[in-house]
């Protein structure tokens, strides 16, 4: 086996990022009370690590729901006016999984070929365990899901979204 047993694609992605936040976890709790409180789901986090105490954070959000996350970033912005969120939408997740990529060398550093090969642009990636999440532009979502679908054997489905 190869460590990917399913690729799943989402449309319509958002993604928020802030960057040279507080390293403060207050500060970062703040931002996901707000939009727990706006009834925003949040998928995809990603934190660097602490540099000269401050943090960058960036994660997904449904693209339907771009309009109440951007009335929650105003919100956060009226009580922090030094936070400065980028946002980009129409962006691709493609979600590979695989239960083998639990004990399994090499499975990242293939994903991470597939998508160099096509030249394309990466906004962001997490993972688990069994886990690899890519979040891409339109431009580069065909080249990239036929190159990751060559490479794993495995014919990717879009996720209807609602």
């Amino acid at each position: 086996m190869n460590g990917v047993s399913k690729i799943l694609i989402t449309e319509d992605v958002a993604l928020v990022s802030f960057s040279k936040l507080p390293a403060s976890l207050k500060e970062i709790c703040e931002i996901f009370k707000t939009f727990a409180q706006g009834k925003i789901n949040i998928d995809m986090i990603s934190q660097s690590a602490p540099h000269k105490n401050s943090v960058s954070l960036a994660f997904t959000v449904p693209g339907q729901q771009l309009m109440q996350a951007l009335a929650m970033i105003n919100h956060l912005r009226a009580t922090n006016p030094s936070l400065k969120p980028m946002v980009s939408s129409s962006n691709y997740k493609i979600q590979l999984f695989g239960e083998e990529m639990r004990h399994m060398h090499g499975v990242a550093a293939a994903v991470m070929d597939c998508v160099l090969k096509e030249n394309a642009e990466l906004n962001l990636i997490t993972t688990s365990e069994i886990d690899i999440s890519l979040l891409v532009t339109s431009a580069h979502l065909e080249q990239v899901v036929q190159s990751l679908q060559e490479v794993f054997q495995v014919t990717a489905t879009v996720v209807e979204t609602h």
